[in-house]
């Protein structure tokens, strides 16, 4: 036996076939065995490998080497005449999406002469990758209405097995990577690709080609796109999530989108009277601490903790740093006690060595310039230590 006769090409639709065990090996530590023919597509062309099982043992991947298809399992493999049964459902999606990717392939040719250069059949999506790094919204449209076309026009889908001598008698859209016998699927009258991949009989099969991403990738355009059943399931999840949005805002879904707009723009106003609100507050703490300020000589120390964002923390800080004389630290509490460390220009300490060394004792973390540092300590107590540490040492 030297090659697995592959079933798969006479008859995608078929389900369940029946086969002997013609080799046996191990991978990844389960066995495997190979068949003398089998239903079983094996992972290749950008498309994943069937899923079952054989003699009621789940098959777990399927791969070709040498002409033989081996079927990884679950378990040790039945002996004799053994029952394959294809996991159906996912097949059938792999049949869609593969045809699907045939035919927006070529709708990418005939209506922008874009290209495919890469095809990857995804669990949930797939994709193309084009070979132009970038297509108008029209362009992309265009392609998709003329892709989903073929579909409402329910070509016959066909594969057959050509002479390479023959090959150049028909309009490939790529040239085959294999010699000798090809196998060549063709949508009639429309796409003709050498592929050994699973497809549907018809073009209405596919059920719906949408395009649901673009992503531009260095000179080439990658395209996500559903296909079918999964098409359909990603308009149930469109549809919940416009109808809840809609719902939310008390409007019908084509207002939706405009509700959104008013209420981002709600939310800038909002956003700019906030931090000018804080950086408001923020001058009349700083003017309030710097009254009860500590005198140190020539310095004067400012030192709290606070239960607040350290972003509002952090404009205290420098609301005082730019007052001569400022040697400025303070706290922040709560699940990552911070300390903030600064001081006026006039000052000639090092806050960041000053921080570390505060930090160092209580088994804190921190740093940075003589001006300005930054610092966390693993909990309240030994924040308000450091705290108590650092002002000792500034204050001399």
């Amino acid at each position: 036996m030297t090659e697995t006769e592959r079933l798969y090409y006479v008859d995608p639709y078929m389900d369940q076939f029946t086969a002997h065990v013609v080799a046996r090996r191990s991978e990844k530590g389960r066995q495997a065995v190979a068949l003398d023919r089998t239903a079983f597509y094996p992972t290749g062309g950008g498309q994943p490998n069937d899923m079952g099982e054989l003699g009621g043992v789940a098959v777990l991947d399927v791969l070709t080497d040498d002409g033989l298809i081996w079927h990884t399992l679950a378990d040790e493999a039945p002996e004799g005449e053994t029952l394959g049964v294809i996991d159906w459902p996912r097949r059938f999606d792999h049949m869609q999406q593969h045809t699907g990717q045939h035919v927006l392939s070529q709708a990418f040719i005939k209506t922008c002469g874009a290209e495919t250069v890469a095809f990857h059949l995804g669990a949930t999506a797939s994709t193309i990758d084009l070979d132009r790094a970038e297509l108008t919204g029209e362009e992309i449209a265009g392609a998709e209405a003329e892709a989903n076309a073929v579909v409402d026009a329910a070509l016959p889908v066909t594969a057959t097995f050509v002479e390479s001598a023959e090959l150049a008698q028909l309009p490939l859209r790529r040239p085959p990577k294999v010699a000798g016998q090809v196998r060549i699927v063709q949508v009639k009258g429309f796409d003709w690709s050498a592929c050994g991949g699973t497809h549907v009989a018809s073009t209405a099969e596919i059920g719906l080609i949408k395009i649901a991403g673009l992503e531009r990738r260095g000179s080439e355009l990658r395209v996500t796109f559903l296909c079918g059943r999964r098409a359909r399931a990603d308009y149930s999840r469109l549809q919940g999530l416009a109808t809840g949005l809609a719902s939310r805002f008390n409007v019908g879904q084509d207002e939706a989108l405009a509700a959104v707009d008013r209420l981002a723009a709600e939310q800038r106003v909002l956003r700019k009277t906030v931090e000018e609100l804080e950086a408001a507050w923020a001058t009349a703490e700083a003017e309030t601490l710097w009254m009860s300020a500590e005198q140190a000589g020539e310095w004067r120390l400012v030192t709290r903790i606070y239960a607040c964002p350290a972003e509002r923390a952090k404009l205290i800080a420098q609301a005082l740093r730019a007052r001569p004389g400022a040697v400025v630290m303070l706290g922040v509490a709560g699940a990552r006690p911070q300390l903030i460390f600064t001081r006026a220009d006039d000052v000639p300490l090092d806050m960041g060595s000053l921080l570390r060394g505060a930090l160092a004792a209580v088994n804190g973390k921190g740093g940075g310039r003589p001006d300005w540092a930054q610092g966390g300590a693993p909990n309240d107590a030994a924040l308000e230590a450091a705290l108590v540490a650092a002002r000792l040492v500034a204050a001399g």
